[in-house]
């Protein structure tokens, strides 16, 4: 029996927001008593249970595209010339990878051209943020609804930012200390390296401060970097680079550190920043793509990321324990915007009429 919706995704893996969000539409339509078909272009251990592309047979009433790198699950569409509901992730430029890995510049270049032709064959587009959106309809895609990334806290999350908030007593970080946090791959676009930077001019103020980075290096070449730029800045004894960490090993992270910290220059949605406001962690974040659309009035939000700026609005955060208050639980209420229970309930409402 053919299936009511085919998922199409480069590939499903372990941690990653895309084969999460992807997982939970499956589950959503899946709830509604219809049959769902994942297709990918790479088999991992995550991708148990789907299609590869080339057995599938596209006989399914509905085909969703996860797209937000050249990949050859949207080349098939474009080939066979398949109406699809586009679910856009947005596409990172270029010219963050050029330097340090070409293969990746190439296959994010291939993602612009191959978006250019998927427009034309887009029954509605799905926009996880309005700054996703906006560049849909720009391509002359009419139909264009905004659904927020599936994202669902972890119970043991939940209950921290609910004891996050309950418990805090608005005192701050100790006058010389604090940990400062960021999740996220450690690439170019995020722009650990001014985090890096930053941190050294907090460390100033704060010399008994750490910055810890959670997430895998993609290119390692970046992490080297990273690295030797903090022991230049003499910073190195306290920047953790963490790596990529385990479920429980995120959450100590989100309930021990003071601030959540974002320099990055092109995020189309943002879940650490979702996850550190629902984990009750005040965010300090660079205004840049849809961070602020994300971070919304929740968090402290700057126009300007030289080292200084950003290194005093940390320091303030840290220290001033009633703004420190303030944004935790502002936090944790603009956190709801993402709940599961809601953004299902977006994700039906811009599928049921197609289904």
């Amino acid at each position: 029996m053919s299936p009511a919706v085919d998922i199409l995704v480069p590939q499903m893996a372990s941690g990653d927001a895309t084969s999460n969000h992807t997982r939970l539409i499956r589950e959503l339509i899946e709830d509604r008593g219809m049959r769902v078909r994942i297709v990918v272009e790479r088999k991992t251990r995550s991708a148990r249970g789907t299609v590869s592309i080339e057995k599938w047979k596209a006989d399914g009433r509905m085909a969703i595209l996860q797209h937000s790198i050249g990949s050859e699950v949207a080349q098939q569409v474009i080939r066979r010339n398949i109406p699809i509901v586009l679910n856009y992730h947005n596409i990172t430029p270029s010219r963050f990878f050029g330097a340090w890995q070409p293969e990746l510049a190439k296959s994010v270049e291939r993602g612009r051209q191959q978006l250019g032709q998927l427009a034309a064959l887009t029954v509605r587009g799905i926009a996880d943020s309005e700054y996703n959106a906006q560049e849909l309809r720009d391509l002359g895609i009419d139909d264009v609804v905004v659904s927020p990334v599936l994202w669902q806290m972890s119970g043991a999350t939940a209950r921290a930012a609910q004891n996050n908030g309950a418990a805090s007593d608005g005192s701050a970080a100790s006058e010389d200390g604090g940990t400062v946090l960021f999740v996220g791959r450690l690439v170019p676009n995020k722009c650990q390296h001014d985090l890096i930077a930053a941190f050294a001019v907090l460390s100033r103020f704060r010399p008994r401060s750490r910055l810890v980075l959670v997430g895998d290096a993609s290119p390692p070449r970046y992490l080297q970097s990273l690295r030797y730029l903090a022991r230049r800045l003499d910073v190195h004894d306290r920047v953790v680079f963490a790596g990529k960490v385990s479920n429980q090993g995120l959450l100590h992270w989100y309930q021990t550190s003071d601030v959540f910290a974002c320099a990055s220059e092109h995020e189309g949605f943002g879940v650490p920043l979702v996850e550190a406001m629902a984990s009750g962690l005040p965010v300090v974040a660079y205004d840049a793509a849809a961070v602020a659309e994300t971070v919304g009035d929740s968090g402290i939000v700057l126009k300007d990321k030289r080292p200084l700026t950003m290194a005093l609005a940390l320091h303030r955060v840290l220290g001033d324990g009633r703004l420190n208050q303030c944004l935790r639980d502002q936090g944790i209420e603009s956190a709801q915007r993402f709940d599961i229970s809601v953004t299902r309930e977006q994700m039906w409402t811009a599928l049921k009429d197609l289904l």
